[in-house]
């Protein structure tokens, strides 16, 4: 992470005795982009409502810079909010959307045809182009998105905060967009906070992920600490397409090697883990594997497919040890039929273990 940037010291805000933000304390450095994601409800808009002053939060401290940003009305904190709902105005045409901005009364203004080709450039990248005279009624809502979006990133600001930017795009400019977002967000010297609930696209574009479940940060990481060694099984199921398989079991010492063991498979673990399991509260445990750390053959489980997804570059097969199911990512090697049994092997080095009790990976 560069620089100060935004920094949110224990935020929290109630809405209800069984709804509340708790506690969040997060750093933006500048030109850093760090991804908000976890369940719809979690509380992702509600932290872009609160850095942007439309909600204030009731504890805690937002700054900028090492200066207090919270103590400033919502017209001079400077920020490019693009809001989930896209908050389009209705009677002014997709160019005037987007260089409303611009036209700001505290912010600098530009040249006409500086403004002009700003917003053109723009709307090229989002495939917008032919839509300028258009009003936001005349809109799909993934060309709204995208009106909403060039509204956004058009803007000189001091935090860029996006609001599931991408979500309702189709998958082709999804992937593009968000490279190219990515590309040109870390080139500038405002903190990006990109909220969204899909966590594969938090772990594509940004520097650090921070899941939000139940209201708290249960996990900030990079992408690869994220999705290699998720701190909670909660974290382990929202995060991967299929997600972690979590096979609950138990731990057996026999002449100091310590495996897992549960109906159907045993994992001998890794000694630096095996030393680690000192630490578990109770007598279960869960092992986490990922699907595509699953291999075809081998003696360590039987199971039995009870359906089989091909996706041209990969195969999922869908089986069951008993009556867990457990996912299995594949490259293409023919078809798997329901009912039909499969051998599988585990790697213990890509295993994570956690906690039966507290959930927590060891």
């Amino acid at each position: 992470m560069s620089g100060v940037g935004l920094r949110l010291d224990c935020i929290s805000r109630q809405f209800s005795e069984t709804t509340r933000i708790g506690q969040i304390t997060l750093d933006v450095g500048s030109g850093e982009i760090v991804a908000l994601t976890g369940p719809s409800g979690t509380g992702k808009t509600t932290v872009c409502r609160m850095i942007s002053g439309l909600e204030r939060p009731d504890t805690g401290h937002i700054t900028l810079n090492g200066e207090a940003l919270d103590v400033l009305p919502v017209q001079k904190r400077c920020i490019a909010y693009m809001f989930e709902s896209y908050a389009l105005y209705p009677h002014l045409s997709v160019l005037q959307n987007i260089a409303f901005p611009l036209r700001a009364p505290n912010r600098k203004k530009l040249p006409l045809h500086e403004e002009k080709a700003l917003v053109r450039d723009l709307m090229e990248i989002a495939q917008i182009a032919h839509l300028g005279d258009r009003k936001p009624g005349a809109l799909s809502g993934g060309q709204k998105q995208r009106v909403a979006l060039c509204r956004c990133l058009v803007q000189d600001a001091s935090i860029f905060l996006l609001d599931e930017p991408i979500s309702h795009l189709d998958a082709k400019l999804r992937n593009e967009l968000r490279g190219w977002i990515r590309r040109r967000q870390t080139k500038l010297s405002a903190p990006t906070l990109w909220s969204t609930p899909d966590a594969m696209e938090a772990l594509s574009v940004a520097d650090r992920v921070a899941v939000l479940i139940g209201g708290k940060i249960a996990q900030l990481g990079t992408p690869e600490e994220i999705y290699f060694k998720p701190a909670t099984t909660d974290v382990a199921r929202l995060v991967g397409d299929p997600s972690m398989n979590l096979i609950e079991g138990k731990l057996s010492d026999v002449g100091g090697q310590i495996s897992f063991i549960a109906n159907g498979i045993s994992v001998r673990l890794p000694q630096e883990l095996a030393a680690r399991t000192s630490k578990v509260r109770g007598p279960k445990v869960i092992l986490g594997i990922r699907p595509s750390a699953v291999a075809l053959g081998g003696a360590d489980a039987r199971l039995r497919v009870y359906s089989w997804e091909p996706f041209g570059r990969h195969s999922i097969i869908n089986a069951r040890l008993d009556e867990t199911p457990i996912r299995i990512k594949t490259p293409p090697q023919g078809r798997f039929d329901v009912d039909q049994m499969i051998d599988i092997s585990i790697e213990p080095a890509n295993v994570v273990l956690f906690d039966g009790t507290t959930r927590k990976s060891i």
